[in-house]
Formats: C-alpha cells, sequence, structure tokens
C-alpha cells in the first residue's frame, strides 16, 4: 500500500514523460486525486488536488489524451462540483443560492459560466453531459425511494437559456451517471432514461435483469440496441435488443465459468468498468487478486458473443525504493485510449502523476508526468 508519508520517485525507476521546468509540490503520494469529467472529443482528462497542508492551495490538473503533459491550475472555484464525460469541453457547477447552480465549462484553462444561472428542484445529484452533438445538458436526480427509482429532471442548453426537457422516473443509474445516447443524436441517457431535444422523456430499455436489490447495479448502452448490465458484485449480464432478454454473461479473461468456478469474485477477483464513454464495446477492468504479491489487472472489451482479453499488467507500480503505487483509477479518454493511474508522486524537483498508457496495442512503460505549473 502507498504510505501516508511523502512518496519520493527514484527517476531511473519511472521514465519522465517530458523535459519540465521545477514547480511547487503540490500533492504526494498520500494526497487523493479525483476525476471531475473528461473530454471525449479532445480526450483531455481534469482532476482535482486538494491542497497538500492547511498552507497550500487546492489545484485543478489537466492531463491530456496520450498521458504525455500534465497542467495545474490553482485555486479552483469553491464548492465545485460534478462533471461530464463527453464530446465537449468539462462541464461542472457551483451553487448560487438555495435550489440554484451556475454551470460552468473548463474555457481556455479556467472555468467560465455557461449559460444563465438554473434554478432547480430539490435535488441530491447534479450530473452535466453532452449528447452526440456537442450540446450540453445538465440532469438532476432526487433521492433514491426503496425500489431503486430516482426521480430525475432534465434540462438542454438552447443559447443561455436552460430548457426543461421533462422529468421521469429511473433506475440502473451507474458511473459516470449521463452520458451521450447511442439512440438519438440529440439525446442522453442516464440509468434506464434517454432525455432528447426532439421528444419526451422515455425508457431506453424494455427492462432489467431481475436480480435482489443488494446486487443492482448499473445499465450501460453499448450500442442503440446492445445493453449490458453490470450488477453491484461485477457479474454482467447482456441483451441485444434493447432488455426485452437478457443472458448472464459467462465470459472472463481467463476462460470459461467453470475455469473459474472455484474462484470467489470479490475475493480472488473483481470486475469494474473504466471512466469513459465505451463507444460500442463494454469495456470491463478485471483485478486478479489469487496472489496478493502478484495482482494483476486486465483490460477487456465485451461485445456480442465474446470477449476480448487487450492487455494484462501488474497492478502496482514499483520503484527502485520498493515502494508500490497500485491503479487507483482506469479511464477511457478518447477512442480505445486508456489511462492507468496510480496517482500523485513527489520528487526533489516537485510534483507530478504516475500513470501507464494503453494504447489498443500495448502498455507503455509507467511514466512519471511532471506538472507545469499554469502562472496566475
Amino acid at each position: 500500500m502507498i504510505r501516508a508519508a511523502r512518496l519520493f520517485l527514484a527517476f531511473c525507476a519511472l521514465a519522465p514523460a517530458a523535459v519540465y521546468a521545477q514547480g511547487p509540490t503540490i500533492c504526494d503520494g498520500s494526497t487523493a486525486v479525483t476525476l471531475i469529467g473528461i473530454d471525449t472529443a479532445s480526450g483531455q482528462m481534469l482532476f482535482s488536488i486538494p491542497a497538500l497542508t492547511a498552507k497550500d492551495r487546492p489545484w485543478i490538473v489537466e492531463l491530456d489524451a496520450t498521458g504525455s503533459t500534465a497542467r495545474a491550475f490553482s485555486d479552483p472555484p469553491q464548492g465545485l462540483y460534478s462533471g461530464s464525460i463527453g464530446p465537449g469541453p468539462v462541464v461542472a457547477a457551483v451553487a448560487c443560492g438555495k435550489d440554484c447552480v451556475q454551470p460552468m465549462r473548463w474555457d481556455k484553462e479556467s472555468w467560465a459560466p455557461l449559460g444563465e444561472p438554473l434554478t432547480t428542484p430539490t435535488a441530491t445529484n447534479l450530473s452535466p453531459a453532452y449528447d452526440s452533438e456537442g450540446t450540453p445538458w445538465l440532469l438532476l436526480q432526487g433521492a433514491a425511494a426503496q425500489d431503486g427509482l430516482f426521480k430525475v429532471w432534465a434540462y438542454h442548453l438552447e443559447g443561455r437559456e436552460w430548457k426543461s426537457r421533462g422529468s421521469m422516473q429511473v433506475t440502473g443509474v451507474g458511473q459516470p451517471s449521463a452520458l451521450p445516447a447511442p439512440q438519438r443524436k440529440d439525446g442522453v441517457l442516464t440509468g434506464t432514461g434517454l432525455f432528447s431535444a426532439s421528444g419526451p422523456p422515455e425508457a431506453w430499455v424494455t427492462g432489467l435483469p431481475d436480480v435482489p436489490p443488494a446486487r443492482r447495479g448499473a445499465v450501460v448502452a453499448v450500442t442503440g440496441t446492445d445493453a449490458a448490465y453490470v450488477a453491484n458484485d461485477g457479474v454482467a449480464y447482456l441483451s441485444e435488443d434493447g432488455g426485452k432478454k437478457w443472458r448472464r454473461s459467462t465470459w472472463t479473461p481467463w476462460g470459461s465459468a467453470e475455469v473459474v468456478g472455484s474462484w470467489r469474485q470479490g475475493t480472488d477477483y473483481s470486475v469494474d468498468l473504466p471512466s469513459g464513454d465505451h463507444q460500442g464495446a463494454l469495456r470491463m477492468v478485471w483485478f486478479d487478486r489469487r496472489r496478493p504479491s502478484e495482482e494483476h489487472i486486465v483490460l477487456s472489451e465485451l461485445r456480442r458473443g465474446s470477449g476480448v482479453n487487450l492487455a494484462d499488467v501488474p497492478t502496482e507500480v514499483k520503484t527502485r525504493s520498493g515502494d508500490s503505487m497500485p491503479v487507483t483509477q482506469v479511464l477511457l479518454p478518447k477512442g480505445n485510449q486508456w489511462i492507468l493511474l496510480s496517482g500523485c508522486a513527489a520528487t526533489g524537483d516537485g510534483s507530478g502523476l504516475v500513470l501507464r498508457v494503453f494504447d489498443g496495442k500495448e502498455v507503455s512503460a509507467p511514466r512519471f508526468v511532471a506538472f507545469t505549473v499554469a502562472p496566475k
């Protein structure tokens, strides 16, 4: 595990991504690096980094799609929350009073207001999104009922006004909680709900697999008709007819269900979804923990009828001093590009992100991407 003390990396253990100027140490191995959102058109990712000490400032970090350049910007707006994953600059929001939010868009290295402030219903979560045409949306989610249903209100940006596109009850909301709808270019999905600029809200799946409440998970639109449901325990169910019929997937990276039948899911291995837009295939991340000292991570794609094992690499990045940095986030910034992020690290010359990149062919060596601090 990563030690709570500051972690100093040896450069001979991690290849630097680029030449950089010495900057302040803004984070270390104990610092949480939280994804804000992803522009899936450019592949740009935004992260928030809290202040390292009480005397320091919080930061926004902008990472490019190739995992080669990371720029840090100090003093982000207070109370910034949520973030879009879709084909456009990341949209988030700040509170502007009781039941009021001001959407903000990352524009030319800073946050700028997007449209007018919006008076909102009482909600517990806000999800900015884009449709496939690049138009921003805001989805507000109410509290969950006992049956797993949420009420969602949708707003579509027209000029500078956020226009209501109705509300409906949905279930099966995952992370990210809103994505472009493959069924309609002017629509977005959240759980089982489809909101569009050209029609009323509707369910895009006929039904979901019959699982008990403790196993309820997230539904994912793979194509316009193909859907996947990933239960809370990582079991995947597939539908090729919009949710009329579901079948449990028996595919694993190591062989059929009979091969791994004695393995304990959740202990010997676990399954997660990467952050990003799946775009035609269910991308899955498998953590092989059968031998804790040799834990591996497997990247895969699950399509109609079969799955493909894309890459198999150690979960941890090892430094020359023997420290370990496990993968903390797996991201899909653009197309077939994957980012395996192991968090932040500090060196004698500053700090940066530790990551590996999978370009669809091979996984890169671990790299240290030093922060370039933008002038205020």
